[in-house]
Order: structure tokens, then C-alpha cells, then sequence
């Protein structure tokens, strides 16, 4: 069962820290140099201080970023610039968002996590993690004994309970109100009714929870678990390290967006080309259509999303053509052995076309991108051979494949937008 928990979290003082909209940042995966150097900038305080980028880097030979986070987050307890909550709480985030000129929006709940090994099937992960950016993770939650950017995760409020009690929560004003941050705003309430916080974990506890971004965190969180357990074998079960903090997102939640991550093909021979559009014709049925008056490959993909609904489509754009061609799986194909993952356009293209037509060396042929735009230019420019198109992966096909153990091709989901970093921290050390 799933042990979802309210805590005593640290945020920040306004008083010492200033405006909140200066204070937040992106996960980390999301922080280049650039950005980094940016947020660094826009104040002191902001938490990118402490959260760093997906590269750290030391300021000089003899710096460890892993102990200057550290000194950074100890040092804005001491001066009340972050300020521990009395008693323990969730913390209700209303996410504001814009996309493709709509307004959304999406409630995320913050707790924390008893955290289970996958085989105990309470937490579920869709895809695979790289161990470079899990020792990272690691060793910045080692050095600040924290979780200072929540994982984003997935659950099912069958009967409407916990959407019941966040709405009675959201009936008083918010604590924090932020707008005017471009396209994305938050309100947040703690809630600290123990009445409220009960029922919200009991609705929880038989759910499943699935891993939606923050696959590498939730790692990290497992192997301090373990490296704390050897360290310390007489601790306490209610020990903080054997909790992970959360951001929990209901399916039903209509603000719950995915968009599709696009495959784009380069550095073939001619001959490695050829063997890829005759395996493209084995799988497909191919329609033709123009690009004119199309440029950004808006209704394309629209096109594609819609065909999606009621059969396995994605589209093909080569580098020199005008035209685009929707890729229709052939219904006649005998698919005996293709297993669950077959539901995937993703799976269909890298291990029944590319890995065929290229061998081991598909994937490295391979460039992800979740902006169709950009894809479509690679072709364009001539920089690149072949764009692929997807729709997003349905969140029912979603739920039922991870559901049953499966994970996921890479880049399968993007989960939009990510979370902010900076609205609450979760201390370790300590008895939760």
C-alpha cells in the first residue's frame, strides 16, 4: 500500500527571501548553463543555488557543488530565509498554464512518499534511468540531507474522494498566489487539517502510483535508502531517508497534459536509407500529403493525433521533400510476438523498423525532440534525413501497459509542463 504522508516542509520566508516568481526554478534536467547562470542572477536566493543544474560544476579545484549546496541551504535556514512548517502538512499547488493559446490547469498534490522497491509493484516506473544522473541526485541529497525538487507522479481517484477535499481546501484563500510568471502561475495551500490529511492518505493507500518525470530522483531516493539502511541498520522505519517527496497528479485531472516526443533519423548511407523506407512499406500503408501552407506541421501532427484515435499512425518528413506521409499500420500484419509494447508507435519504429533496417547502431542514429517545429527544420535544412512524428501516448494506454511492468521506449512522454523546484523542501534527517 501506498504510505502518502503530509511533513514539515521548508519554504521560503518572503520577508528575508523577496517575490517567490524569483525564487523557483525548473527541475533540474531542464537547467542548462545558460539558465543556470540566468536564475543565479535573478537573485541570491533563488533555489537553483542549491538544485544546480543537470551538469554540476565545481568553481575551482578544490570546491565540491555537492557541499556547496549544502553550506547554501543550511545557511538560508539559519538566516530564516527558508522557514520549517510547525506541523506536519500537504501542500496543494494549483498550476497555472498556457499551451498553444489555451489556459490550463492542474492540481498538484505534495507529501511524501514511503519509498518501496519496484518489485513490491507500489511505485510504478515507465522508463529507465542512466546511473550518471542518479549518482548525481545521490549526492546532493547526501550533502543537503533533502529533496529539494519533487517527482512528479500519478494516481487514480476512483471515487472522486481526494478531488472532494482539494476542492474544500481551495474554498479558502491561497497562501501563495503567483501570476504574472509568462505562461505559468501557482497558488498554494498547506493543509493542515489532520482530519482532511487523514482521509487524503487513506483515499491514496490503495493506489498504485506511477512514475510520471523524476524517474532519476525517485532512484537516487532508492539508493539513499539503501546506502542509510547499511549505515545505520538499527534506524527507525519512520526515518525521513525511507521517504521520498511527491507531487501527485490524479488521471482524472483534466489539466494533465502529455505531448509526444518525435524521432529524428540521421547519418545514414544510402544503402542503410533504402533498407529503412522497404521496411517502412512492409509495416505501413503510406498516404501522401502536401506541406503547402503548412510550414509549421501544426495540422500534421494534429492529423496524426486525430488518425491515433482509432488506429497506429505517425508521419514521415524526409530531407528535400514538400510533401509529408502518414504511415498507417498495415491491418493484415501478423504481429505474433510483439507483445504489449506493440501499443507504442515508439516501440513499432525503433524495434520493427530501425533495429532491422540499422542494427545496434539505431539508436545512436537517433535524436529526440518533443517540438515538431524543430524536427521538421532538421529536415528542411537538410541537417537531418527523416523526421517521425507521433501523437502523445494515450494516458489509458499509459496506465494499463506501466500498470503491468512495462516500461517504456525511451523519450515516450512529456510530461507538460514540469514542476517548479523551490515551492516546498523536504528535510531527511530526522523521524518524519
Amino acid at each position: 500500500m501506498a504510505d502518502f504522508r503530509p511533513f514539515r516542509g521548508w519554504r521560503y520566508n518572503p520577508q528575508a527571501a523577496g517575490n517567490l516568481e524569483d525564487l523557483i526554478c525548473p527541475p533540474y534536467d531542464l537547467i542548462g548553463p545558460d539558465m543556470e547562470e540566468s536564475l543565479r542572477q535573478r537573485s541570491p536566493y533563488n533555489i537553483v543555488h542549491v538544485e544546480g543544474g543537470e551538469a554540476p560544476h565545481p568553481a575551482g579545484p578544490q570546491d565540491d557543488p555537492y557541499a556547496r549546496a549544502a553550506a547554501t541551504l543550511h545557511q538560508w535556514q539559519r538566516e530564516r530565509v527558508l522557514v520549517q512548517d510547525a506541523h506536519p502538512q500537504f501542500y496543494l499547488v494549483r498550476h497555472g498554464f498556457q499551451f498553444r493559446g489555451q489556459a490550463h490547469q492542474r492540481l498538484e498534490l505534495f507529501g511524501r512518499l514511503r519509498i518501496e522497491e519496484y518489485e513490491k509493484r507500489v511505485v510504478l516506473p515507465h522508463e529507465f534511468t542512466r546511473q550518471a544522473p542518479v549518482a548525481d541526485r545521490v549526492a546532493l541529497m547526501a550533502a543537503c540531507q533533502a529533496n529539494v525538487s519533487p517527482i512528479m507522479s500519478l494516481y487514480r481517484d476512483r471515487h472522486g474522494q481526494v478531488a472532494k477535499l482539494l476542492a474544500q481546501v481551495m474554498s479558502s484563500r491561497p497562501a501563495v498566489d503567483i501570476r504574472g510568471m509568462g505562461d505559468q502561475d501557482y497558488a498554494l495551500w498547506p493543509i493542515g487539517d489532520t482530519a482532511i490529511c487523514s482521509r487524503i492518505s487513506q483515499a491514496i493507500a490503495g493506489e498504485p502510483i506511477f512514475l510520471a518525470d523524476g524517474h532519476h530522483r525517485y532512484e537516487a531516493a532508492l539508493q539513499f535508502q539503501r546506502r542509510q539502511a547499511k549505515a545505520m541498520p538499527a534506524a527507525s522505519p519512520e526515518a525521513g531517508h525511507n521517504f521520498v517527496m511527491m507531487a501527485l497528479i490524479a488521471f482524472e485531472d483534466p489539466g494533465l497534459m502529455v505531448l509526444p516526443y518525435h524521432r529524428v533519423l540521421g547519418g545514414l548511407s544510402a544503402g542503410e536509407l533504402a533498407k529503412v523506407r522497404q521496411r517502412l512499406q512492409q509495416l505501413f500503408e503510406t498516404r501522401h500529403v502536401s506541406l503547402a501552407g503548412d510550414s509549421s506541421g501544426d495540422k500534421l501532427v494534429a492529423e496524426v493525433a486525430a488518425l491515433g484515435r482509432t488506429g497506429q499512425v505517425l508521419a514521415l518528413v524526409e530531407a528535400g521533400s514538400r510533401d509529408a506521409q502518414i504511415l498507417s499500420l498495415r491491418k493484415d500484419l501478423d504481429r505474433t510476438g510483439w507483445g504489449l509494447l506493440s501499443v507504442s508507435e515508439a516501440w513499432i519504429l525503433e524495434e520493427q523498423v530501425l533495429k532491422p533496417a540499422l542494427g545496434t547502431t539505431a539508436g545512436s542514429r537517433l535524436t529526440y525532440l518533443h517540438d515538431h517545429q524543430a524536427a521538421l527544420q532538421m529536415t528542411a535544412s537538410g541537417a537531418q534525413q527523416m523526421a517521425f512524428l507521433l501523437r502523445p501516448f494515450p494516458l489509458d494506454r499509459f496506465e494499463e501497459v506501466v500498470g503491468q511492468g512495462q516500461r517504456l521506449p525511451p523519450k515516450s512522454t512529456f510530461f507538460y509542463p514540469k514542476l517548479a523546484t523551490g515551492l516546498v523542501i523536504n528535510q531527511l534527517n530526522g523521524l518524519v
